[in-house]
């Protein structure tokens, strides 16, 4: 006996758009930090002096802590994901340690109270929408009571496209 487990396409997907000109940027501006790094250690452990083992150790623990850093703002900003299914069912995914995206919210349109554009350089914008009593999808779920805000950088157009279908959906309520 087969089971269907196959989900519903989502109708609409706002996440980070990997591929902006910002990520190439920032892609570059690591890169190039590495390899300068590894080229002035190289440079230094050549030379072998006291002067440059203090140095050495300086770029150890300052440096390399920092490129790091960068690499994990790089990889995790605003690693969130908002989808519409066709049921109008909103689901709010952020990713874990390894990459996947873990489910942490579930919310109606008409949970919605307030939502908020903001316009952001290089074609993207971020949404903040104020949710009445989401339902947190742990290891079992349970209704939240309290309101709650959640935040989404996208694609500027699909943005657009989602305020307008919530615009559209409230006008239709009331």
């Amino acid at each position: 006996m087969k089971t269907n487990t196959v989900q519903e396409e989502p109708k609409l997907i706002l996440t980070y758009p990997h591929k902006t000109i910002l990520n190439w940027i920032a892609f570059v501006t690591i890169i190039s930090f590495s390899l300068i790094v590894t080229w002035i250690l190289k440079n230094l452990i050549h030379e072998g002096t006291d002067e440059s083992g203090r140095m050495i150790i300086v770029i150890a623990l300052v440096c390399i802590p920092l490129l790091l850093c960068f690499m994990v703002c790089y990889f995790y900003l605003n690693a969130v994901k908002l989808e519409v299914d066709k049921n109008n069912s909103l689901k709010y995914y952020t990713y874990g340690s390894r990459g996947h995206s873990v489910l942490h919210f579930r919310f109606a349109l008409e949970d919605i109270q307030e939502i908020k554009e903001s316009k952001l350089p290089l074609g993207c914008s971020k949404v903040t929408m104020k949710i009445k009593n989401p339902i947190f999808c742990g290891f079992n779920e349970k209704k939240i009571g309290k309101q709650m805000n959640v935040s989404v950088i996208a694609e500027r157009e699909k943005v657009d496209f989602f305020i307008q279908e919530i615009l559209n959906r409230h006008s239709d309520r009331l």
